[in-house]
């Protein structure tokens, strides 16, 4: 298989040239003569000390030297202004925006000679369509969970021809209350060439955003503050706000990412120009340049953590032993610490599965009262259009009953649906810290006996958020009314029935929420479960990894294990150059 790619138009690579390349990607490694060996090497050590975690990294940097595109990812907090900004820039109001989240998947516009749209499903189809249409698998409430299983977006707009070599990407928003979405935008962090970071003036910067750019420099040396919605604040404030946000960034990294104001609002088109200018511009300038930077910053980060990995190895191999035994059993030997870790785990899983249904109960029954006002109200309305005969009235009241308590229950089950997906929310963020909290601590383990600490900024969980359940109500009547329909007329009773319809409405609304409740239990519940048993296996691969480590110490093994030590800092120095801008 054969992925082939141009430079941009007027731009050179890194060699000068401005030829076709053409690149096989079928057996995974890169034809890029800079930067293969370090790569291929990379994997191979992978394979050989069984270092599972580079997998990721390993795959951006194969992508990013087979491609001759540079991806302009926006990232950023949930309703920090992403989206907009992409329409705003491109001028094509294409991607969803919204009050609540709503970019469910990873979107990507270039340049195209043609205009035109494809999804990219994860089963490997491929749908063509117009551009204009994207909205029912971007949005998030036309593809809720992305429940339609789209891998990915990719437009292609005439109107981007002067940026042509750029891949501008919109990624689902950090931080909401939508799991699946945080999960998505932090998983294509590697594959970022150049990060524009949304940070709305208010609040103008967190801890998040902070800790979002550590993370991005790891992979990129092209990093900017794109502060969002400045049309919000006075020019005095937005001063203020800028010269704040410098004063943090300071503090936080050696070089400070550039900070460029940005608005969508009619009047600040200024804002757009110097963006274009001071962001974008640079980058195409210097193509080549700019995208073996990004690079080289990439392969720099793998060759380092693999530098730590094979050092646990060394210095355990340079222990007798004994010594080496002993320490092992300090690290990840005491079967007691491990066995603490996961009863963490599980109580933290069990007692936010303990409380789902008293949570989702007292949601629900808000809405129980003004559903029942608006079921009892139709029925004044409805009732006297069924008096035709008793047969009649009972399949009308049957089915407008059936119909309203689907419609009424399934709005009330989307309006607290993100409520209920907030309990997973506050569970992960407990779940992910107590693993965090045992990697920091190993990683101070290591580094106490071997002198080398562990990586432990890589922590998440993968939780798939439960589907809404579906809503169904049965047979409103439970005996065989109809049957007294040929000898008693409707006239005589329909006071009565009127009244015993008024009555099964309120009895079908409590039922059929009550089964809404359950559903959502053992939905949410069964979540709870899945994050438990993913945060125990993460646990174990983490102690199997690095029990490995140091199994596979031995001083007949020091020579392999300094010879590959002493391989992965000679890479790092001939790919050295441009990749360690930004980071303190």
């Amino acid at each position: 298989m054969l992925w082939t790619t141009t430079t941009p138009a007027g731009n050179s690579d890194s060699n000068g040239s401005s030829s076709l390349v053409s690149m096989p990607l079928g057996d995974g490694k890169t034809s890029d003569p800079e930067f293969s060996p370090a790569i291929d090497f990379v994997a191979n050590l992978a394979q050989r000390y069984e270092l599972s975690s580079l997998a990721p990294l390993l795959a951006s940097c194969h992508s990013a030297t087979s491609q001759h595109e540079v991806s302009v990812a926006v990232l950023g907090r949930f309703k920090a202004g992403k989206s907009s900004f992409l329409n705003h820039f491109t001028n094509r109001p294409i991607l969803p925006v919204g009050v609540v989240p709503v970019t469910a998947v990873v979107t990507e516009i270039r340049f195209g000679p043609v205009e035109k749209a494809a999804v990219h499903f994860m089963d490997g189809r491929l749908e063509q369509l117009p551009v204009d249409s994207i909205g029912q698998y971007v949005s998030e409430r036309e593809n809720p969970e992305n429940a339609k299983r789209v891998k990915l977006i990719a437009v292609e707009l005439p109107s981007l021809e002067r940026f042509r070599g750029l891949k501008f990407v919109d990624t689902p928003g950090l931080e909401s209350a939508l799991l699946h979405n945080t999960e998505e935008a932090l998983k294509w962090l590697p594959n970022v060439g150049l990060a524009l970071v949304a940070v709305s003036v208010d609040p103008p910067l967190s801890q998040q955003d902070v800790e979002l750019l550590t993370r991005l420099y790891r992979f990129t040396p092209n990093v900017t503050i794109l502060l969002t919605k400045v049309d919000l604040i006075g020019a005095a404030e937005r001063t203020e706000v800028i010269t704040f946000v410098n004063e943090q960034l300071r503090k936080a990294f050696a070089v400070a990412p550039q900070v460029v104001p940005y608005s969508i609002r009619p009047g600040y088109e200024d804002f757009k120009t110097s963006l274009e200018r001071s962001v974008f511009q640079p980058v195409l300038a210097r193509f080549g340049e700019q995208r073996g930077a990004i690079i080289r910053r990439k392969i720099d980060t793998l060759l380092g953590e693999s530098a730590d990995y094979v050092m646990l190895s060394q210095k355990s191999a340079e222990l007798a032993d004994a010594e080496r035994k002993a320490l092992k059993e300090q690290l990840i030997g005491q079967q007691q610490i491990i066995a603490d870790v996961k009863s963490q785990l599980r109580l933290i899983a069990h007692h936010a599965a303990a409380g789902t249904r008293s949570f989702a109960e007292g949601r629900f029954q808000t809405h129980q009262k003004s559903i029942e006002d608006r079921l009892l109200n139709d029925l004044v309305i409805e009732f006297p259009k069924w008096t035709k005969s008793l047969s009649f009235l009972l399949d009308s009241f049957d089915l407008w009953l059936g119909s309203s308590l689907t419609k009424f229950l399934a709005e009330a089950s989307a309006h607290e649906r993100l409520s209920l997906i907030e309990l997973l929310a506050r569970t992960s963020k407990q779940v992910v810290r107590i693993l965090q909290d045992f990697r920091d601590r190993l990683s101070e383990g290591t580094k106490r006996a071997f002198g080398v600490p562990l990586r432990t900024t890589e922590v998440d969980i993968d939780v798939h958020e439960p589907e809404t359940p579906d809503i169904y109500i049965g047979k409103i009547f439970d005996r065989n009314w109809e049957l007294l329909s040929p000898v008693v007329p409707v006239v005589l009773i329909k006071g009565i029935v009127r009244g015993h319809f008024e009555r099964q409405v309120s009895y079908k609304l409590f039922t059929n929420l009550s089964r809404l409740v359950s559903q959502w239990e053992e939905r949410i519940n069964s979540a709870l479960l899945s994050m438990e048993k993913e945060a125990e296996r993460r646990l174990d691969e983490l102690v199997s990894t690095v029990g490995h480590l140091i199994d596979a110490g031995g001083t007949d093994r020091l020579p392999g294990i300094r010879q590959d030590l002493e391989r992965i800092e000679t890479l790092r120095s001939n790919i050295s150059g441009g990749a360690n801008g930004g980071r303190r």
